[in-house]
């Protein structure tokens, strides 16, 4: 439909896409630097490496000398997620009236997307998500734990692929329906989309009741 042609021509996504995209990915950061540091699997003084956190942890210091633990966390993220939204706002606003855009195909022509970090705060945003990529991401407890819930998906996958009697009367009926209309196309978008829509304790739960012979 019109959102795949979009995509296949490289046009721009409106602005409120654009902003939600950024502000997905600024929330989704801070929240991992914050369960990192809280798990133990990244240190304080580890972050102290990324320039764009040990800025605002060294002013937060500055300000209150005697905040410490998960108070000083807290308000350090705090002023992070500040910083990075004000560079948004200000550094969008001045691409916005550059490009003179009055409609949203205006927007769609555009060669980049219009809302964007200066170019020191988008250095900087990558640094950090290279960080936590090294660091948390791929830290070994992690990846791990990431390998085990891709076998979890795969198979349970291969499980109701193999036999669709294994789901709910519900999901048995939207099988057929699929495969009539899809074909093993239709079937295996049937069962990915009812995967899909679990949550990691009821994935485990009828993956254990499936292969746990205890």
């Amino acid at each position: 439909g019109d959102v795949g042609e979009r995509f296949l021509n490289k046009t721009q996504a409106s602005l409120e896409a654009q902003l939600t995209n950024i502000a997905d990915e600024i929330a989704y950061n801070n929240h991992d630097i914050e369960d990192g540091l809280r798990s133990g699997l990244i240190s304080l003084e580890q972050m102290q490496q990324v320039p764009v956190f040990a800025q605002q942890y060294e002013l937060v210091l500055a300000k209150y000398p005697h905040l410490e633990g998960r108070s000083l966390v807290r308000e350090t993220l705090r002023r992070l997620i500040s910083a990075m939204v004000v560079d948004l706002i200000e550094t969008s606003q001045v691409a916005i009236t550059a490009a003179g855009v009055k409609t949203l195909d205006e927007v769609r022509l555009q060669s980049k997307p219009l809302m964007q970090y200066s170019s020191s705060m988008w250095a900087a945003k990558n640094e950090l998500k290279r960080f936590l990529r090294d660091n948390l991401y791929f830290h070994p407890t992690v990846y791990r734990m990431s390998w085990r819930a891709q076998r979890v998906v795969r198979e349970l996958f291969q499980a109701y692929l193999q036999d669709p009697r294994l789901l709910p009367p519900k999901y048995q009926a939207l099988v057929k329906q699929y495969e009539l209309t899809d074909g093993a196309t239709g079937k295996a978008r049937a069962i990915a989309d009812y995967i899909a829509g679990m949550t990691d304790r009821y994935a485990l739960k009828q993956y254990g009741e499936l292969f746990d012979i205890d």
